[in-house]
């Protein structure tokens, strides 16, 4: 005869016995709790399973272009206070211009002055924010712009003296007619600032601006670069004035200088300008589709909240109805072990 079911092992050890589930459901009951969501989805969902984990995927891949859109839109608000910079020289450069005279050392002033907002041009067209160029388009990694020191300064000299016999810096540059150097500033001069000269002698940016995806559907231009014509425009005037001589320059060959300076900077100024209304309506479309996207995201929530998430009131009740039942099944437990049949004898 057995007499397993009627033991006091058997009585003694159901108790104790049902803790480690109880136990174990108190854990998944805490967690629900807590977070709001089922402790274990595949159990709860079963074949919902793929729904969850499809959505979540979903949701991560949404997010990524989130960060992303985050790290172009401060690119784009860089560049843009950087093209503000680039404006505000260029009117000052404009304002130096218009009030030149003949007066002695008036002219050497202003090569000095067109000297620094090359310099400063040179400088910002170079910014980087440790990881790539702002202006080197697709070739982000290499250095866009050579300062006139590094090569250009060099290539002018020599084309200078091929044409006239000595260096812009002689004192005989003064007496070269405005025709002559006219001529030359159309020709050779004008030369290293369109394509091959350009890349030859003053740039290593790429034409080709950086695009970039904002959504799943859509992808746009995200940069400027230093072979814009704008910005090519702008650093012939500043050269033309820092590195032609200007200092001995008077009379007619003086104002043909200063005139075709003042005209490359208002079309470079205009040119800007253009930049700038590309690049905003960038910023524009960047914010239409973070919008669009922050729609599809609470679409998404919602569905995984239906699919996941738990009523608070009930898992609550759940962990009170486990909290309560594993203090019984404790209480159970050390009643039995105090039975005796000494109590009944």
């Amino acid at each position: 005869m057995r007499t397993t079911f009627i033991s006091t092992l058997t009585v003694m050890n159901s108790p104790r016995n049902a803790l480690p589930r109880l136990q174990s459901e108190l854990a998944d009951a805490s967690k629900e709790l807590t977070t709001g969501r089922r402790a274990d989805l595949g159990l709860s969902l079963g074949v919902g399973t793929a729904e969850s984990v499809r959505l979540r995927a979903e949701d991560a891949s949404v997010r990524r272009y989130f960060d992303g859109n985050s790290a172009m839109a401060a690119q784009l608000e860089r560049t843009q206070a950087t093209l503000d910079d680039m404006r505000t020289q260029a009117d000052k450069f404009q304002q130096m211009l218009s009030s030149i005279s003949d007066a002695d050392g008036a002219a050497s002033v202003l090569q000095q002055q067109a000297g620094g907002f090359l310099d400063a041009l040179t400088s910002t067209l170079n910014l980087t924010d440790g990881r790539r160029y702002l202006f080197g388009g697709i070739n982000s990694g290499q250095k866009p712009i050579n300062n006139l020191d590094e090569g250009p300064g060099a290539a002018i000299v020599t084309a200078f003296n091929t044409r006239f016999g000595f260096d812009p810096s002689d004192p005989a540059t003064g007496t070269i007619p405005a025709a002559d150097l006219e001529n030359f500033i159309d020709n050779e001069f004008a030369a290293m600032f369109e394509e091959p000269g350009w890349s030859a002698t003053w740039s290593d940016a790429s034409s080709t601006n950086l695009r970039s995806s904002i959504s799943p559907l859509e992808r746009i231009e995200t940069s400027a670069n230093a072979n814009e014509p704008a910005m090519r425009k702008l650093a012939m005037a500043y050269t033309m004035v820092a590195a032609l001589g200007t200092e001995h320059l008077r009379g007619s060959a003086l104002a043909m200088v200063m005139d075709k300076a003042r005209s490359l900077t208002g079309t470079g100024t205009s040119e800007l300008i253009s930049i700038s209304t590309r690049l905003g309506t960038s910023q524009n479309r960047i914010e239409a589709a973070n919008s669009l996207m922050q729609r599809g995201l609470d679409t998404i929530g919602k569905r995984i909240d239906k699919l996941e998430s738990v009523d608070p009131a009930e898992a609550k009740t759940k962990l009170d109805l486990i909290s309560t039942q594993i203090e019984m099944s404790y209480s159970l437990t050390a009643r039995i072990l105090k039975m005796s049949i000494m109590n009944y004898v």
